[in-house]
């Protein structure tokens, strides 16, 4: 939770109020569903209540979604495809769930102009589960199933999470299903155990 502003203590239960109405309005109405003075009356609080709690309704909505998905939580099936394919399975879920669907557009256009969501986002969403990708890395190198060598990290997020967001925003015949899944988890393996990167 981001506490801008100091003064008047929290009352307790408000947080945890406009936590639940935000996300029930993500869930059936989206990003655009959401205002501060729809939040408010529903919660029966005020706008400076909520400011006090969050700088703008999108970092409101984005800790909606970590408390419900969290930072995403380290692997270790054993080898790299099998840490791979959870890492994606688990993302294809959160994108598919309508509370991530819904809101995904609407977020990044905020992540686009607002400098503090932007931050929020990279440190709080993007970079925990990139972190969980280079761990799983150097899991692999550990195992020998990987030569010790620098792997371009963010390359490998990028192939990973690429097709994941382009069926998740784009209008598209195919789903992001658990045959993406396995085909972005084993490209990236073949990609990892052939490229040698400069």
């Amino acid at each position: 939770m981001t506490n801008n502003q100091t003064g008047r203590p929290f009352v307790p239960g408000i947080t945890e109020a406009l936590i639940q109405a935000a996300e029930r309005i993500m869930v059936t109405d989206g990003f655009s569903g959401l205002s501060i003075d729809g939040l408010v009356t529903e919660v029966g609080t005020t706008r400076p209540t909520f400011y006090r709690r969050y700088p703008s309704i999108a970092h409101l909505a984005f800790e909606v979604i970590a408390a419900r998905f969290g930072t995403g939580m380290p692997v270790d099936t054993g080898s790299l495809y099998g840490d791979l394919l959870k890492l994606q399975r688990e993302d294809i879920a959160m994108f598919a769930s309508p509370l991530v669907r819904n809101n995904l557009p609407g977020l990044l256009e905020s992540v686009r102009t607002d400098p503090r969501v932007r931050d929020r986002y990279r440190d709080d969403f993007v970079g925990p589960r990139r972190a969980n990708v280079a761990r799983v890395i150097a899991a692999a190198v550990e195992r020998g199933e990987l030569a010790d060598r620098n792997v371009d990290v963010d390359m490998v997020c990028d192939l990973l999470v690429g097709p994941i967001l382009a069926r998740t925003l784009l209008p598209v015949a195919v789903s992001a299903d658990d045959r993406l899944a396995r085909q972005t988890a084993q490209f990236v393996v073949g990609y990892l155990q052939s490229t040698v990167v400069e």
